[in-house]
């Protein structure tokens, strides 16, 4: 997946998560400040909690009745803010790419079920990592950001709210 378009035939066709995710992508920064990630995840229906997670795991989903599209997206507090965004927009990702939505009694058989292991198909990974690019990055959000900035790598992680190696990858990929 590298481009908008082509994220948006993973998304219900309802409308609301691609109108959500389009005016994400289309202003990345707002006032001087990334947009927060935490209030997308919100407008498409998850619950986000910080909380300590096992060494290693960034973040996960978890069924969650209460939640309004039924799932959790819970990250890791040990986490810099940089990597926190990221693993929600990654979780994002596994949800509209990996879950069967239309089976509400289905058992994602990735979700984290014990304190301590949890599922990894690097298929699976690769998929939500480039989901999390194409929303942040994609339809020459990071071109056009660049030739703000000056191609200012620094800068540039500030505007989109990831780490610097991220931008290096996203000027590479994009």
């Amino acid at each position: 997946m590298r481009t908008l378009r082509q994220l948006m035939r993973c998304l219900p066709v309802d409308g609301k998560a691609r109108d959500a995710i389009r005016k994400f992508n289309l202003a990345p920064n707002i006032d001087g400040k990334a947009r927060s990630v935490k209030d997308l995840a919100i407008q498409l229906g998850f619950d986000v909690e910080r909380r300590a997670l096992p060494r290693g795991m960034a973040g996960r989903l978890v069924q969650d009745a209460f939640a309004e599209n039924g799932y959790r997206i819970e990250v890791n507090e040990k986490l810099g803010v940089e990597a926190q965004r990221w693993s929600v927009l990654h979780e994002i990702g596994h949800f509209f790419r990996h879950i069967d939505r239309d089976d509400p009694l289905c058992d994602p058989m990735h979700l984290d079920r014990s304190a301590q292991a949890f599922y990894v198909n690097e298929n699976e990974e690769r998929e939500a990592n480039e989901f999390a690019e194409v929303v942040l990055f994609g339809d020459g959000a990071i071109r056009a950001a660049a030739s703000l900035y000056n191609n200012d790598v620094k800068r540039l992680a500030r505007h989109f709210g990831v780490s610097e190696k991220v931008i290096e990858i996203a000027l590479e990929r994009f």
